[in-house]
């Protein structure tokens, strides 16, 4: 399985410079499965581009289902643990632990490596009647985008209505607020950690894609960066990092408005 699945990755690679159609359902697929990391969202997407919820063939049991027959698994990067005893755990990779893998109080586990897991999304199961769990509550629009105003004036010291970013009198609040997640997601992706010329632009434009999307609001389209033949040395290509940038910066801004505007409507 880890010979097939790095055989996925580097055709995924490949795609995510050379088609944007691919490129972006790697984005979409970051954004509705959020607990997922970005290597895995990248290889749910290779495998699976229609991805709702992933969950290994035992966790689907939980739930009253289980894979359809003649389903083919989704390969997923899952991290191998060692017992540890009296050290802190380190966490990396995708989040698949269970109750029956968490360390008791004398040990703790430590990754060691990674390996291949399957997994299956929830249209190729068959079984109980499920109702995937809301991972984020719907907000209304109006929120969002006076939400995200007031972190942009907080964190940048800049008002976006006096900037001439956007109009709040004249726009309807959705534009606004997609306007205002590409300004921050522009703000925090830095010039100095891309290789080639517009492709800031490009990672700003896939992370506003992926934080609109976990917001409720619709996206603008996610942009592929210009990266095709670019070879630097290191593991993974250059693209990898250019998308692990798009979707952590998307699911950060995201995240920072959604707890926000939560607190926000609890004290109303």
């Amino acid at each position: 399985m880890r010979a097939e699945l790095e055989a996925v990755m580097n055709r995924a690679y490949g795609a995510m410079t050379t088609d944007e159609t691919f490129w972006t359902a790697v984005m979409r697929t970051a954004a509705v499965l959020p607990d997922r990391s970005p290597v895995n969202a990248i290889a749910i997407a290779a495998q699976c581009p229609h991805a709702t919820r992933v969950l290994s063939a035992g966790d689907w049991r939980k739930v009253g289902r289980y894979p359809a027959k003649g389903s083919t698994s989704i390969r997923i990067w899952t991290p191998i643990r060692r017992r540890v005893a009296g050290d802190a755990a380190e966490e990396h990779g995708d989040p698949q632990s269970s109750a029956a893998d968490a360390p008791t109080d004398a040990e703790t586990r430590k990754v060691s490596g990674y390996k291949a897991a399957p997994v299956f999304d929830v249209s190729q199961t068959q079984g109980a009647e499920y109702e995937p769990p809301t991972l984020r509550a719907p907000l209304p629009v109006a929120v969002l985008r006076d939400v995200l105003a007031a972190q942009y004036r907080a964190t940048y010291g800049e008002d976006p209505v006096r900037s001439g970013r956007c109009d709040f009198d004249q726009e309807a609040p959705e534009p606004v607020a997609r306007a205002l997640i590409l300004g921050h997601a522009r703000r925090r992706i830095s010039e100095a950690a891309t290789l080639v010329p517009g492709q800031r632009e490009a990672e700003a434009a896939s992370a506003a894609h992926v934080a609109a999307r976990m917001l409720g609001i619709n996206p603008l389209p996610a942009v592929m960066p210009a990266l095709a033949g670019v070879v630097v040395d290191g593991r993974r290509p250059p693209v990898y990092e250019s998308a692990v940038r798009a979707i952590e910066t998307g699911r950060a801004i995201a995240d920072a408005v959604t707890a926000t505007a939560q607190e926000l409507i609890g004290t109303v």
